[in-house]
């Protein structure tokens, strides 16, 4: 076998230990990127909603009267309702008590 065969050959059992301190760096430069990656993404993801956040401040009050508008609207409508149901309650009252009589 001749010594570029041996140097092809790469044995985990036989490695120096200044080989396994190079795989375990990398491992951890590996693990550094990943990490730096994610915390990057998730601080990107903080800021984002921080500033959807920020933005949507100054819609508030219109966002408010929009609702007060909505609410108001289906009270008068409930009230209206509410008078129809009592009015046909007494005239339902009042022939009834025709009714009886007769």
């Amino acid at each position: 076998m001749d010594s570029w065969q041996q140097w092809k050959i790469v044995r985990l059992t036989t490695m120096l230990v200044e080989d396994v301190e190079d795989v375990y760096i990398f491992g951890l430069l590996i693990t550094g990127f990943l990490l730096f990656g994610v915390g990057g993404y998730l601080t990107y993801r903080v800021i984002r909603k921080t500033w959807a956040a920020v933005q949507s401040i100054p819609k508030l009050p219109a966002m408010l009267d929009g609702g007060c508008r909505a609410i108001n609207t289906q009270t008068e409508m409930l009230s209206e309702q509410n008078c129809k149901l009592e009015t046909i309650l007494e005239q339902n009252c009042s022939l009834a008590a025709v009714g009886v009589r007769g």
